[in-house]
């Protein structure tokens, strides 16, 4: 049975930082804001190609396939486990948080992995999130974080009222589909959209995820397709990006109410 978002705020096996009192009140925002430095994992039958990057260059370049084989029948079984359990009638951040908890264990060790783009064979949930979009995807290594964006917003939105005159999803696996998103702001809070441009690749190439903190000329970004390990893993997790690094730059934040009811 899915998650109700009761489930994932009072949910005993969740990690302590989850949403515990209602999303727009009291929240742990300052135990949220730490990145991840756990290095993303691979199911133990991938062992054979650990070596193997899951994309060859870094957070969101080229639409670059490096491994297509179709998963296997349990790694397909598992993935939809870990899909059936998502919350419903709540935020978007709440699925993303949702996604990184499964990366940390709180939902079985078995499935720490199905968070993470895979080498030589693509990750079932991972192709999931194209399904928010309207591009077919190269198993999980076509970039991603768009479709992720889209997912959370598809999903969230289920089982609930939205505000009105609520912004859809873009139906874009391009992270700058979001520049235009919403409404911009200045002054960014938890759960708002966070949008990056590429300077080094053609138009339209970027990074898009929630926003959770700055600090000086850095943003924390809870986001997908964002690269860990080495080899690279592209995977769920909370990074802090560069507001003005060498190949991504901050484009707008981007808000709505929608992204905090």
């Amino acid at each position: 049975m899915p998650l109700t978002r009761r489930d994932i705020i009072l949910g005993s096996c969740l990690a302590p930082w989850l949403p515990r009192l209602g999303f727009a009140t009291q929240q742990d925002w300052k135990g949220l804001a730490l990145a991840d430095i756990a290095p993303p994992e691979i199911p133990h039958e991938l062992d054979p190609f650990k070596s193997q990057p899951s994309l060859n260059e870094g957070v969101l370049t080229d639409y670059e396939p490096t491994g297509t084989e179709k998963p296997t029948s349990a790694e397909n079984m598992l993935g939809q486990e870990v899909l059936k359990s998502l919350p419903s009638n709540c935020t978007p951040i709440e699925i993303a948080l949702y996604f990184l908890a499964v990366g940390q264990g709180k939902f079985g060790m078995d499935r720490i992995p199905y968070i993470t783009a895979w080498p030589e064979r693509w990750n079932p949930v991972i192709v999931e999130f194209f399904r928010a979009t309207t591009l077919q995807p190269s198993g999980d290594t076509t970039a991603w974080c768009a479709a992720f964006m889209n997912y959370c917003l598809m999903m969230s939105a289920k089982g609930k009222q939205l505000p009105a005159n609520s912004s859809k999803p873009t139906l874009s696996a391009a992270a700058l589909s979001f520049r235009t998103w919403g409404k911009e702001t200045t002054t960014a809070s938890p759960g708002d959209i966070v949008v990056f441009k590429n300077v080094t690749s053609p138009p339209g190439r970027g990074h898009v995820g929630f926003f959770l903190a700055e600090q000086g000329d850095s943003v924390l970004v809870l986001g997908g397709n964002q690269f860990e390990g080495k080899p690279v893993r592209h995977t769920i997790n909370r990074k802090w990006l560069k507001k003005n690094g060498s190949v991504l730059k901050l484009h707008s934040y981007r808000t709505e109410e929608q992204l905090h009811v």
